[in-house]
């Protein structure tokens, strides 16, 4: 047996110790192995239960705001059904043409809602001799000046087909709805008569008659372009015994009116307080106001009580003893505001008489009288002398604040009141 010496025995002993420490560092190793995935799996553990409890907790609190939301919006239709608390909003005529007024004054330029203001004859808006066509000059007027109106009177009459023609091509070229004014003394005219198939009337003796006479006439005016007439006159006539009795002027002018407008027609009598001559220079009518009272501001108490008329055309006369001075009764605030408004409660359209009569032109100049029958609470100025003067003097007037746009505005909202209701009829019908 071979024999180990010292050298070997320290060799052996080396190479056991380096095997053991071998041993050791793997057990080492797989040790610090088995810590960290039993570490891992401890924090994918904890993250696993972690996610699970965030999870449930944010699905209880999705299922309490769902619940919630849900309570809520039940509540909301609880409180809210129509059948509670939600009605459908119903416009009455009225309604709908208010907002058709009110429209149109907020689209109105000024220059549009002064020309509004102002009643012309063809041959005023187109400076020809006669009109009896509408064609280009016609609207290059219109579309310079939105006039309020049109008057015509005998000589710009020749047949039916040719006026009908006439008032529906200019009423046509106007941005706004146009009175078309006829006068029923131009029934007097044997060639009005004779176009529009009329035969000639006495003065009615009754109310039955008037009515039958005024609807006769209406019906020829509507179907032929006339919106507007200029009757009944309101000729103070004293009653008078006879055989057949007493004249009953009060159902002759109401008769008068009413047939009118069952035609279609706005009827606007005349002249507001009766008068005498003013074509030939100022005139004045000492009739007190209690006279006044009893005859005159009757008879159109009458028609304005029972509805019959839009318009009344006011006088140019002047009443001193009422108004205490010489003031044309179609420029005086008194005569105007205080009597035909106030005492007699008229809230239609007020229209001046002719302004381009000597009763006016004598003491006023065409802007002068345009303004003072606007201030003195008129709405429609009638044939003024000269329209670009008075046009232009309105213009100023507001311009330097002695009339406001609101008060233009008032005017024109009783205006429209007449022509605009067919429309806010058709809206409300279609409802």
């Amino acid at each position: 047996m071979a024999r180990i010496d010292d050298q070997d025995l320290d060799e052996l002993r080396l190479e056991r110790r380096q095997r053991r420490k071998k041993s050791e560092l793997t057990a080492y190793i797989i040790l610090a192995t088995i810590c960290i995935v039993i570490f891992t799996a401890a924090g994918l553990f904890i993250h696993y239960i972690g996610q699970r409890l965030n999870g449930k907790k944010s699905a209880e609190q999705t299922e309490e705001v769902s619940e919630t939301a849900a309570a809520e919006a039940e509540e909301s239709v609880v409180i809210e059904t129509p059948e509670e608390s939600v009605e459908a909003v119903e416009y009455t005529e009225e309604d709908i043409l208010s907002e058709i007024i009110e429209g149109v004054l907020a689209e109105e330029t000024l220059e549009d809602k002064v020309a509004g203001l102002f009643i012309l004859t063809p041959e005023q808006l187109t400076g020809v001799e006669t009109a009896v066509k509408a064609g280009s000059g016609t609207q290059e007027a219109l579309a310079q000046y939105a006039v309020g109106g049109i008057t015509y009177f005998p000589k710009n009459i020749k047949t039916t087909d040719q006026i009908k023609e006439m008032l529906d091509t200019t009423s046509s070229m106007s941005k706004y709805p146009l009175f078309t004014v006829f006068s029923e003394q131009a029934v007097a005219n044997d060639a009005v008569r004779e176009a529009f198939g009329l035969e000639a009337a006495a003065a009615p003796a009754d109310e039955e008659t008037a009515t039958s006479q005024a609807d006769a006439l209406g019906q020829e005016l509507y179907k032929n372009g006339f919106n507007l007439c200029l009757s009944p006159f309101m000729e103070k006539r004293a009653d008078s015994d006879g055989e057949e009795g007493d004249v009953d002027l009060k159902g002759i002018t109401f008769g008068s009116a009413r047939g009118l407008a069952e035609a279609g027609v706005t009827s606007c009598p005349y002249v507001f307080p009766l008068s005498a001559d003013t074509l030939s220079g100022p005139s004045s009518n000492e009739i007190s106001k209690d006279d006044l009272v009893v005859g005159q501001y009757e008879l159109f108490k009458n028609l304005i009580d029972e509805g019959v008329c839009g318009a009344i055309m006011v006088s140019n006369v002047s009443f001193p003893t009422v108004t205490g001075n010489e003031t044309p009764a179609s420029l005086s605030d008194i005569m105007i505001t205080d009597e035909l408004r106030g005492t007699l409660g008229f809230d239609g359209v007020i229209i001046t008489s002719p302004l381009n009569e000597k009763a006016i032109t004598d003491n006023y100049t065409s802007a002068e009288a345009a303004e003072a029958a606007i201030k003195a609470g008129a709405d429609m100025l009638y044939i003024p002398d000269d329209f670009t003067a008075a046009y232009e003097g309105i213009l100023e007037s507001v311009s330097s604040g002695h009339i406001t746009e609101e008060r233009i505005d008032e005017s024109l909202r009783r205006i429209y009141r007449i022509k605009y209701a067919a429309r806010a009829d058709q809206i409300s019908g279609s409802n």
